[in-house]
């Protein structure tokens, strides 16, 4: 019984038919075990960048307002200044005196 084992033994270690596609197998594992890695960190990120930008559109405060300054000339609100003084004619073109 001891002989049969140490053959069986012997034998399996001088075979090498199996070897390459062993390191194949190997190989494959490891590069799906990073990619699995890979993309869990792409998922994080990608889950905290849209937690920032929810809390970003959470926080928009939209009471804001604004008051033109005293004495500026303004029609209406503040968003249509407009300026008392005509500017000035200016000729443009090839042709200039």
């Amino acid at each position: 019984m001891k002989r049969h084992i140490f053959r069986l033994l012997t034998r399996l270690r001088q075979e090498d038919e199996g070897l390459l596609t062993l390191e194949w197998i190997l190989l494959a594992t490891l590069i799906v075990i990073g990619l699995v890695g890979a993309y869990s960190a792409i998922r994080d990120g990608f889950v905290d960048e849209l937690g920032d930008v929810a809390e970003a559109v959470i926080r928009v405060d939209q009471s804001f307002h604004t008051e033109p300054p005293a004495g500026l000339p303004c029609a209406g609100s503040w968003g249509s200044w407009q300026d008392d003084d005509p500017a000035p004619q200016v000729t443009r073109g090839r042709n200039l005196p």
